[in-house]
C-alpha cells in the first residue's frame, strides 16, 4: 500500500475542504452584508424555513439570530396580520411565494407587528427567485406613512367636515353592498332613519350661522351616544341626517327613532335652549333600489313635517 500517496490525496482533500469552507463563509459573510445593506428588510427563504434575515429584520420581529427566528416563527406568512386590502396569512396557502413572485400588478400589501415597539406597520412586500436555486429573496418596502396619508385623504373624502361622521359620499359608496347583503340574507334586513332639524333656518336667522354648526355638533354628538357601534351614522346634508340600522327591522328602528326623537327634545342646547327634529323612518323591501328606499323615506319624513313636526312616521 503506498502511503505517501494516501496521505497525498487526504492533504489534498483537506485542502479542498478548507477552500469550500472558506468560500462558504466569505459566501455567508456576503450575503449578510448584502442584506444589511438595504433600508427594507430582507429575508431569504426556500419553502421550509428562513436561510438569512438582515439585523433590520431581526430586530423588528424581535430575534437574535435565524435560528431564533426559525424557532419563534413558523414561517414568513405566519406573520401576517389579517385585514382588508392586505395579504393574510392563508391568502395564496402554501404556494404564496410563487404567486406574489408571478404577480403582475407588483403591489402586494402587508401588515406586520413590530415587536420593538408593538405598533403595526404596513409594507410593500417583494418577492424574487434566486436564480438556479429554489431560494426567494424578499424585500419589505415600509410604506405605513403613505398608509397613514391615503388613509387621512379618505377619511377626509368620506366624512363631513363639521361633525366627523359620514357624509353622502359614504353612504352612496357602500349603499349596493347594504342591498346585495340584504336580498340575499333575509336575516340582515336593514332600516333607515332620515331626520332633520325643525325650523333650522330659525336658528341661523336668529344666532347666526357659527351658532347653527354648533349645533349640527351638539346634536351629532348626543345622537351618536345613542347608537350602536355598527349603527352607519351620516350627515346627508345641511341639517338633514341618515341612520342606517343594520339586522334591524321596522318595529325596532321605529322605537329607536321615538327614543331619539325624545332625547333631542329634552336635550338643553348649550346657545338655543330647546331644539327639535322630525324624523321619517322605514325599512329595506324586496326589489328596493337606493332611490325607491330614500324616496320612502323621505315621503315618511315629509309626513312628519306636515302633521306638525317633531314626529316619527314609518313607511
Amino acid at each position: 500500500m503506498n502511503y505517501d500517496l494516501i496521505l497525498s490525496a487526504l492533504l489534498v482533500l483537506m485542502f479542498w475542504i478548507i477552500i469550500i469552507q472558506y468560500y462558504s463563509t466569505q459566501h455567508k459573510r456576503f450575503v449578510s452584508s448584502f442584506l444589511d445593506s438595504s433600508d427594507n428588510i430582507s429575508i431569504i427563504v426556500n419553502s421550509k424555513m428562513i436561510l438569512n434575515i438582515n439585523q433590520k429584520g431581526l430586530s423588528f420581529f424581535g430575534s437574535k439570530s435565524v435560528v431564533e427566528f426559525n424557532e419563534s416563527y413558523f414561517s414568513v406568512a405566519s406573520l401576517f396580520i389579517e385585514e382588508e386590502g392586505c395579504l393574510g396569512k392563508h391568502s395564496f396557502g402554501k404556494n404564496w411565494l410563487e404567486k406574489i413572485e408571478n404577480d403582475k400588478d407588483d403591489n402586494v400589501k402587508v401588515k406586520l407587528l413590530n415587536q420593538e415597539n408593538k405598533e403595526y406597520y404596513y409594507f410593500h412586500i417583494k418577492v424574487t427567485k434566486i436564480t438556479g436555486t429554489n431560494q426567494y429573496l424578499l424585500l419589505f418596502h415600509n410604506i405605513t406613512k403613505i398608509e397613514g396619508e391615503k388613509n387621512q385623504i379618505i377619511k377626509l373624502a368620506e366624512h363631513d367636515a363639521l361633525t366627523g361622521i359620514y357624509n353622502r359620499v359614504k353612504l352612496n359608496a357602500i349603499f349596493s353592498d347594504l342591498l346585495y347583503f340584504s336580498n340575499r340574507y333575509p336575516e340582515k334586513q336593514f332600516s333607515m332613519i332620515l331626520f332633520d332639524i325643525d325650523h333650522f333656518k330659525n336658528i341661523n336667522d336668529t344666532y347666526g350661522h357659527n351658532v347653527g354648526d354648533s349645533v349640527l355638533i351638539e346634536l351629532t354628538y348626543t345622537i351618536k351616544n345613542l347608537l350602536r357601534e355598527d349603527d352607519i351614522f351620516v350627515r346627508w346634508g345641511g341639517e338633514e341626517f341618515i341612520i342606517v340600522l343594520q339586522v334591524t327591522r321596522l318595529k325596532e328602528a321605529k322605537l329607536l327613532a321615538s327614543r331619539l326623537r325624545l332625547n333631542l327634545e329634552e336635550h338643553p342646547f348649550i346657545h338655543v335652549g330647546r331644539v327639535t327634529c322630525s324624523f321619517g323612518v322605514t325599512e329595506v323591501r324586496n326589489g328596493d333600489t337606493q332611490m325607491l328606499l330614500l324616496e320612502r323615506v323621505d315621503e315618511a319624513l315629509y309626513e312628519a313635517k306636515e302633521n306638525g313636526r317633531n314626529q316619527v312616521v314609518s313607511k
